[in-house]
């Protein structure tokens, strides 16, 4: 059997992913610049798409050095393939430099362009040595090689540059929109986080919306998941390796339990979305203000938006719009399907199998799971907690935020169950910067595993308080719900917390720097650690107009949605491979900490 882990150290996932985005997007330049833009169009979009080219090859350079090294610290030699792309990236990213610094000229413009393609099909060939390989070896290399967070990213990131040139074309725009502008929204779909830096209403027509909102509900369910149902569908069985990568994906343990799990994420999706879509639809229906031409279209949308968490609307004030300020009925059906996305497709699969064996007179466990008994708690405690916050805060810290105290207890409990999804009632930045920093905290805790929400989820930071309680009061172990929680559960939500505040404070320091004009202005770090808060968690809130960031602030937060959106453990898994239990364990020693 040939060894395809060692023949093929040469493939490495960044340099792959980043080579093959260089080369779609010299391929975009290429056909902008020489065949549909106008002088001023193409100037503007090649500002805002070479810069992302720009950062493009600076990581796949930065990922050449480290496989490079890797191979000298393995005592290997590097092969000729490898020199060259280290030699290529190098003058790639020598070359960028000086856009960066403002002296590109004309032929270095070109010249990036050329080493771009090479580096790209340097990618392209690397992915074609690993499947002829693979099938010298009689198995799927990329199956044993990639994990599922990683296909995951790597779709999404596939998904993000065709949406953004499908967006691009003159079929999908009322009105001109930059190259930073579409990536940035698509990203926002797909991540469903909800941050635009344009009007998704008034800006796209009815096939960029479709394809707008195509992203929401693919980046919601996942396209693993719903390429598996399709199979499911025509009556196809799925291998065990594929129902490892949708528990994975999932957050489920359990493999036999994957097919009726996608069963239940597609019905369950399809379902609420549908009636909500119908609800809103007869609530919509001849009311002044809301467009009537393509209502059904309209009503879609935002249930999609809502149930997936994703905060886009097609109004241009968002959920202030006048039309839908004051009606309690469509706020309702909002918070219901926002509700219904946090939950988690677990508690659904719990509550169907259940429901299942009752009716079929099978008798059920007298406990629920303590998934199930977690979720619900937490996402009470939550509610309860984040209601009362910032209710006492909207009425007893000073503010530009004047309205009725039924009003502030109904928008109080409205960003509460929307802290991961981004709807706003009201312009977020006419409350006090202690409401803000109190709603960056609810954004950070976000939903729960499984579900549409973002943040590091509820019953993982409930966790990570019980676990320091737990070691206050010197107990050995964190038990909930007459369980005992597993000690790598544990520390995988503590380091995912402790990761998340750290990408946070440093990703923050990062958008001071690129926008110091927002960050020397009153309460400036406050907007910005809101933004980048709000991207991370993937909830769509915002102090600041996206659209008044720099284009390099742009594509960072596009950074953050995605990484967000994978999960900050999981991501970091993506570039740091855990090592097996080593067999020998030293003497334990004790450190003063105090």
């Amino acid at each position: 059997m040939v060894n395809i882990d060692k023949q093929h150290r040469i493939l490495e996932l960044p340099e792959v992913i980043t080579g093959a985005l260089a080369f779609v997007i010299v391929l975009w330049e290429c056909f902008v610049a020489g065949f549909t833009a106008v002088e001023a169009e193409r100037t503007m979009f090649m500002q805002g798409s070479h810069l992302l080219l720009c950062g493009v090859v600076w990581f796949n350079t930065l990922a050449v050095i480290f496989h490079f090294i890797t191979e000298l610290r393995h005592h290997n030699s590097p092969g000729r393939f490898l020199w060259l792309q280290l030699l290529t990236g190098l003058v790639a990213s020598f070359v960028f430099s000086g856009g960066i610094f403002g002296f590109l000229t004309e032929k270095s413009l070109r010249a990036s362009l050329l080493l771009s393609f090479l580096l790209g099909t340097y990618s392209f060939i690397n992915i074609r040595a690993l499947f002829k390989e693979s099938q010298k070896a009689g198995k799927k290399a990329t199956h044993s090689r990639w994990s599922p967070a990683v296909v995951f990213f790597t779709t999404m990131l596939t998904m993000v540059m065709l949406s953004t040139l499908i967006l691009l074309t003159p079929g999908a725009c009322m009105v001109p929109i930059s190259f930073t502008d579409a990536f940035f929204t698509c990203a926002s779909a797909i991540s469903i986080t909800g941050l635009t830096s344009v009007d998704v209403g008034n800006t796209f027509t009815p096939l960029g919306k479709l394809v707008v909102l195509f992203n929401i509900q693919i980046g919601a369910i996942g396209v693993m998941t719903f390429s598996y149902f399709v199979l499911l569908l025509v009556g196809k069985k799925l291998a065990v390796r594929d129902r490892l990568a949708i528990s994975s994906l999932l957050d489920q343990q359990g493999v036999n339990i994957i097919p009726t799990l996608i069963k239940t994420v597609i019905i369950i999706t399809f379902t609420v979305e549908a009636i909500g879509a119908s609800l809103l639809y007869v609530l919509w229906k001849g009311v002044p203000g809301v467009p009537q031409d393509l209502l059904w279209f309209r009503a879609f949308f935002h249930a999609i938006s809502a149930f997936c968490n994703a905060g886009i609307t097609l109004f241009t004030d968002n959920m202030a719009e006048a039309c839908v300020k004051h009606d309690k009925l469509v706020q309702g059906v909002m918070m219901m399907l926002t509700l219904a996305g946090t939950l988690g497709f677990g508690v659904y699969l719990e509550c169907y199998t259940r429901l299942r064996n009752k009716l079929q007179g099978k008798k059920n466990a007298v406990r629920w799971s303590t998934h199930t008994w977690l979720v619900v708690r937490a996402t009470g405690i939550v509610m309860i907690v984040g209601t009362i916050g910032l209710l006492l805060l909207s009425l007893l810290e000073p503010s530009r935020h004047a309205t009725s105290v039924d009003f502030n207890l109904w928008e109080s409990l409205w960003n509460t169950i929307g802290r991961s999804a981004g709807f706003n009632l009201t312009a977020i930045s006419d409350y006090g910067p202690v409401y803000q920093l109190f709603l960056c905290a609810l954004m950070f805790i976000g939903g729960n595993p499984a579900g549409t929400g973002g943040g590091v989820y509820a019953p993982l930071f409930i966790i990570c308080i019980l676990e320091v309680i737990r070691v206050l009061r010197g107990q050995h172990d964190l038990e909930l719900h007459k369980r005992r929680i597993a000690r790598n559960t544990i520390e995988r939500a503590m380091a995912t917390v402790v990761l998340s505040t750290f990408w946070i404070a440093c990703c923050t320091m990062v958008l001071m720097l690129m926008e110091p004009a927002i960050a020397q202005s009153s309460n400036g770090t406050i907007k910005l650690l809101f933004i980048e808060v709000s991207a991370f968690t993937t909830t769509g809130y915002s102090l600041i107009d996206p659209a008044t960031l720099s284009v390099g602030s742009k594509f960072f937060l596009c950074a953050n949605m995605l990484f967000g959106r994978v999960g900050m453990f999981t991501f970091m898994l993506i570039f740091i491979k855990q090592k097996e239990p080593s067999p020998i364990r030293y003497p334990e020693t004790r450190l003063p900490l105090s």
